[in-house]
């Protein structure tokens, strides 16, 4: 006849395998848990300007040119919140061609959410968080631009994916030149 620690590693063996099937299933099925998440998001006004890079660590920078963005976003990111979803992150990007490189994108704000409150986005009259500088030092040859909104479901369990919710296309004006 079976002895106790036969019994207890099968029941064990039993449970492990039993829970390990759930959370496969927990993993596959959480993206498609159905979210209607509203959203809001205009671009007030881009400016550029030209200055030198604040880095104590290069010696050598030379003047670039920056963008800074304000923009609106209203949004109500709560329909993403369920029991699988650990936080959200949401974040804006700012995408546009170059002639040296066919894909720029560049993050300009973002944000953790963790609860439902934080999940009530309303800025006004906000500004870019990040630099906004094209990698040549100048904003000269890009192509019109899409500030991107994204959100980044962050699960317990199973895989993690962008989510693009809204896009504004626009031109990124060069500086104007101060005459002396």
């Amino acid at each position: 006849m079976y002895n106790f620690l036969q019994r207890l590693s099968g029941i064990t063996s039993f449970a492990m395998s039993t829970l390990m099937a759930l959370a496969v299933v927990i993993a596959l099925t959480t993206p498609f848990i159905p979210s209607s998440p509203s959203h809001t998001l205009t671009l007030q006004n881009v400016q550029t300007t030209t200055g030198r890079m604040v880095d104590p660590f290069d010696k050598q920078s030379r003047s670039a040119e920056y963008a800074r963005l304000t923009f609106d976003l209203d949004a109500d990111l709560t329909s993403m919140l369920n029991w699988n979803t650990k936080l959200l992150f949401a974040y804006l990007t700012v995408d546009y061609m170059t002639d040296e490189f066919n894909t720029n994108s560049v993050v300009i704000w973002d944000r953790i959410i963790r609860n439902e409150r934080q999940a009530r986005l309303k800025l006004r009259r906000h500004h870019n968080k990040y630099l906004l500088r094209n990698f040549a030092k100048t904003f000269e040859g890009v192509s019109p631009a899409n500030l991107t909104l994204y959100v980044n479901p962050v699960p317990y369990l199973g895989i993690m994916y962008d989510k693009p919710l809204t896009s504004v296309g626009f031109q990124i004006p060069r500086p104007v030149k101060s005459s002396k």
